[in-house]
């Protein structure tokens, strides 16, 4: 018997978290170039969040074009990764983003719940 997936809010992500399961709107998107040789590659910037608050989703087609302004998606087996020390969702091979009708929440939009704005050190272990 399959077990059942768990969702998670945007604001209880931290930068261990994996796989992400989470329900979201999307704030706002933006096309980007991925550079280094790349020329083709096009991935969106997707500002997502939910009454918790907001972070920095990164999708590549197909997925992009789901990702218009006030959209309902869920996001299934994403992951965290860390770029310049902040948390980006990253969407996966084997990751699911599909969207939904009737979402009655509104995302929280203030700095304190962005949690892509937060900015990580490594701290080394002394042993």
């Amino acid at each position: 018997m399959a077990s059942q997936t768990s969702f998670v809010k945007v604001g209880d992500i931290k930068p261990d978290s994996s796989p992400i399961n989470t329900i979201v709107k999307v704030v706002s998107s933006e096309v980007r170039l991925q550079g280094l040789g790349c020329s083709n590659k096009r991935f969106a910037e997707v500002v997502v969040g939910d009454e918790t608050g907001t972070a920095v989703l990164r999708a590549r087609k197909p997925h992009s074009q789901l990702c218009t302004a006030g959209a309902a998606l869920v996001v299934r087996g994403a992951r965290v990764e860390m770029f310049d020390g902040r948390m980006r969702l990253e969407l996966g091979r084997w990751s699911r983003l599909t969207t939904i009708e009737g979402a009655a929440f509104s995302p929280n939009t203030s700095l304190e719940g962005d949690v892509s704005a937060t900015e990580f050190v490594l701290v080394p272990s002394c042993q």
